[in-house]
């Protein structure tokens, strides 16, 4: 028994959950940091995590998530390391905690993009309304500036064939992302199989994954549909929506497609990228350079193991050539395609691609949805 003749439904494989504010301390002064650990173990707002030395922290950074970095800096290193954090982490607030009061000290303070500043001795009830403002301030600043993205597929695979190299790039800008795919894929093995890889998959791309649980070869393009991507619309409120094109010979793609434009039809940004059935009327004007997420891709695509063999848009040659086939249209090495459906928040999208896309009139039509050139996106 497969399960896809059951009723669909909307599951949500995993969701993360967090609780109070988590301020990372990275100071060398075991006295300062006792007192100040035993002040957040005693609140409900703060959870706090001790570091002996930045390079530590560093570590603790890279697998997991805060709102908060202090640290007390005591040599070129360690602001060396600040500034690196800020690069890298883009709404992470940082503090400098120190007994250090020269001028010298607070310009490599400024320097490094710290967003707090306190000085030793500190008294444990300000170091704590000092973070927890500085964390609502970053919050703030992240629902801003960061963007929910929501990638639609019919099947395991489709998202990771035609667009995981962008949702790659958006993870590393530090967005959202959460795919949804419509069916387990029955009519391409075993759905317990396909199942696990595509969950596998999204590990990889940093998404949260959510099955729709419809039957494989039977999407429809009605209420039934609408209905589940609804519900994945308005559990994230996405600002971008990746979703199957029309110009497609397989009647499932051409469902999701006519079933997201519902869905998504409140969402700012809606692009359709292409599928191995797509057809040669899939004329992309929007190009995003994938060059270094090329890798992440590869990953993901060869996370279905079961399906390389007979899917030869999953092969890495395979994967590789589309991208250096798409790159040479907005002179980049490599790129995934796509045709604009809508485009509204233009001078975000300028911000996030960072000149990746270019004019494309001259090689297209113009997009759907509106007079929307790639240069744009």
């Amino acid at each position: 028994m497969t399960g896809e003749s059951e009723k669909p439904r909307l599951i949500v494989v995993e969701r993360p959950r967090r609780d109070r504010r988590r301020v990372l301390l990275a100071d060398r002064d075991r006295e300062t940091a006792s007192a100040l650990s035993r002040a957040a173990n005693a609140s409900d707002r703060v959870c706090l995590e001790y570091a002996s030395e930045p390079r530590a922290a560093g570590a603790l950074l890279k697998g997991q998530q805060w709102d908060v970095l202090a640290v007390d800096p005591v040599d070129a290193a360690d602001f060396d390391f600040l500034h690196s954090v800020k690069r890298t982490h883009r709404w992470l607030a940082t503090m400098i905690v120190s007994r250090t009061w020269t001028p010298e000290f607070t310009s490599s303070a400024m320097r490094c993009g710290a967003d707090g500043l306190l000085f030793k001795p500190v008294a444990p009830a300000e170091f704590l309304d000092h973070a927890l403002l500085l964390a609502t301030q970053a919050n703030e600043r992240r629902q801003r500036e960061q963007k929910r993205v929501l990638a639609i597929g019919a099947h395991p695979d489709d998202v990771e064939i035609g667009c995981a190299g962008t949702l790659a790039k958006h993870r590393a800008a530090g967005d959202i992302v959460h795919i949804l795919t419509l069916s387990r894929g029955a009519r391409g093995g075993d759905i317990n199989v396909r199942s696990l890889e595509a969950q596998r998959a999204a590990q990889i791309l940093g998404a949260l994954l959510k099955f729709g649980n419809m039957a494989d070869g039977h999407i429809g393009e009605g209420i039934d549909t609408i209905r589940i991507i609804e519900d994945a619309v308005a559990d994230l409120s996405p600002t971008h929506v990746y979703t199957h094109s029309l110009d497609d010979t397989h009647q499932d793609h051409r469902a999701a497609h006519a079933a997201t434009v519902v869905a998504a039809r409140a969402v700012p940004n809606v692009y359709c990228y292409q599928a191995p059935s797509s057809t040669a009327s899939f004329q992309p004007n929007r190009y995003v350079d994938i060059t270094d997420f090329l890798g992440a891709k590869l990953q993901a695509t060869s996370a279905y193991e079961s399906q390389v063999q007979r899917v030869r848009d999953l092969h890495p040659d395979y994967v590789i050539a589309e991208a250096r086939h798409w790159g040479r249209f907005a002179h980049h090495v490599l790129a995934e395609p796509f045709r604009i459906f809508r485009q509204v928040d233009q001078d975000a999208e300028r911000r996030l691609q960072r000149a990746d896309d270019v004019p494309s009139a001259s090689l297209h039509e113009p997009a759907r949805g509106g007079a929307h050139s790639a240069a744009a996106g």
